[in-house]
């Protein structure tokens, strides 16, 4: 009953947030061309440190640059950007009228996300020709793991929204996110795959890495597509997100709780 009376908010909220992207279409073009340079120079780094070998520690040099440039379109395309939202809202004062709508901020912040994804879309058709030129792009490694890696895609930027709502309520006791970002960026870009894969990481830091779940976001979803899944087994680690989803819900809600009774204080 409560998601179908917030259903017409939520989609109108994130009509808007679709519409948005559209604002900054030159962004949107330099994020493009940016991925494919990324794309590229991962290639050439990774094809270099192959050094002519087929296959290392079980990785064949097709798979690891199909990983790359099927990692990094996602990160690309798919993460939210809802905490600079939320930072601007605070900032402005207007999220004293978000807080009293009768729609949770909380589900309108996901919808705007949604809205945003659905938005960018279009734009990763465009830049899959950009990936095709910069990198290379195979096939699932069967229909099995094409249809799990559609699966794990959407628990991901489940969890790639989550984190990022997190980032955001910071700005419920500060309006300078600055370093939070950086940190949460700098972590998130190695922690996530997208530079080195878990595969080819020293123990120690693949094991600190495997506690956080930024791993979840990109190296999951991804090593289920070219056949070698993180965990070993598809189910494993489709559970792994699940898992981080679940325990990301909790924590969002102990913060939003807080962050809620902070600004009720603060504004009176």
């Amino acid at each position: 009953m409560m998601i179908s009376r917030n259903f017409g908010g939520w989609f109108e909220y994130g009509l808007m947030a679709a519409r948005r992207v559209y604002i900054y279409r030159f962004n949107s073009i330099f994020s493009i061309l940016l991925t494919g340079v990324t794309i590229y120079l991962l290639t050439v780094v990774w094809t270099s440190a192959y050094a002519g070998r087929t296959e290392v520690g079980g990785i064949a040099i097709g798979q690891l640059l199909t990983y790359l440039t099927i990692t990094n379109l996602q990160v690309r395309f798919l993460t939210p950007e809802i905490d600079e939202e939320i930072r601007e809202r605070i900032r402005e004062g207007q999220i004293a009228f978000d807080l009293n709508r009768p729609t949770a901020y909380p589900g309108m912040l996901m919808a705007s996300a949604a809205g945003a994804m659905t938005g960018r879309l279009p734009m990763l058709l465009i830049g899959l020709p950009v990936a095709l030129v910069a990198g290379e792009l195979g096939a699932p490694d069967s229909v099995a793991s094409g249809f799990a890696y559609a699966a794990s895609l959407v628990l991901a930027w489940i969890i790639a929204v989550e984190l990022n709502l997190v980032i955001g309520l910071v700005s419920f006791w500060t309006l300078e996110l600055t370093g939070f970002q950086a940190m949460y960026r700098l972590i998130g870009n190695f922690a996530t795959g997208a530079l080195i894969p878990l595969w080819f990481m020293p123990d120690l830091v693949r094991i600190i890495v495997q506690l956080l779940p930024f791993q979840a976001m990109a190296f999951l979803p991804v090593s289920i597509y070219v056949g070698e899944p993180a965990t070993g087994h598809i189910l494993s680690a489709l559970g792994v997100q699940i898992l981080w989803i679940a325990l990301l819900v909790l924590g969002i809600r102990w913060i939003w709780h807080r962050a809620f009774s902070h600004a009720v204080i603060q504004g009176g």
